[in-house]
């Protein structure tokens, strides 16, 4: 006699697995980002991954604890995506919703999301070296800010670090300020809104 397969449904765009009495088993959400490539939303278990990644993209003044992405994770998972590839994470976007004008203290673990949050905040979209070129940080940064749009965020906000604020205004940011967001690290606040 043949296993009873699981059933499946979909709810909000997320495929979930259901147990024989219809309790939520597993959800799934990953989407194709190229043909070697497939994103998905993090859990814990990926925290090592995300720091290994993190220290090879980032100066270390820049670097963040394992504590604080975990606690990302736990607080919004949504806003927690990762991309793999054959040899593991390739690249990671996390998001979270703050107050306008907030900015993550780095190696410190937030602790709530405020129920007053009127701005989703970009943490943070980092590619590992061998995907770099493949469209995975797009990727990333298009399905993080969908998630800010889908919740009703109309102001985006991110601190930019490493050169990188060009990347960002092909996504409708605009340099506001400038920061030392870490020791010796020059970094600009970006800030994006929607259009209703």
């Amino acid at each position: 006699m043949a296993a009873e397969q699981p059933r499946q449904r979909v709810v909000e765009g997320k495929k979930e697995i259901l147990s024989r009495r219809g309790h939520v088993r597993a959800r799934h959400t990953p989407i194709i980002c190229n043909e070697r490539v497939i994103i998905r939303h993090l859990v814990a278990s990926d925290v090592p991954a995300i720091a290994s990644l993190e220290a090879d993209a980032y100066e270390p003044s820049l670097h963040e604890s394992p504590e604080a992405f975990a606690r990302l994770i736990e607080l919004f998972g949504d806003g927690a995506l990762g991309a793999f590839d054959e040899a593991g994470l390739c690249g990671y976007a996390l998001g979270v919703p703050l107050r306008a004008g907030s900015v993550l203290e780095l190696r410190r673990p937030l602790r709530e999301v405020p129920a007053d949050a009127d701005m989703f905040y970009v943490h943070d979209v980092a590619v590992a070296a061998r995907c770099r070129g493949r469209g995975v940080g797009l990727a990333l940064a298009e399905r993080l800010i969908a998630v800010g749009v889908s919740r009703g965020f109309r102001r985006f906000e991110l601190v930019s670090v490493q050169g990188s604020a060009p990347f960002w205004a092909r996504f409708g940011f605009a340099i506001e300020r400038e920061l030392e967001y870490a020791p010796g690290a020059r970094a600009v606040v970006m800030i994006r809104r929607v259009d209703s």
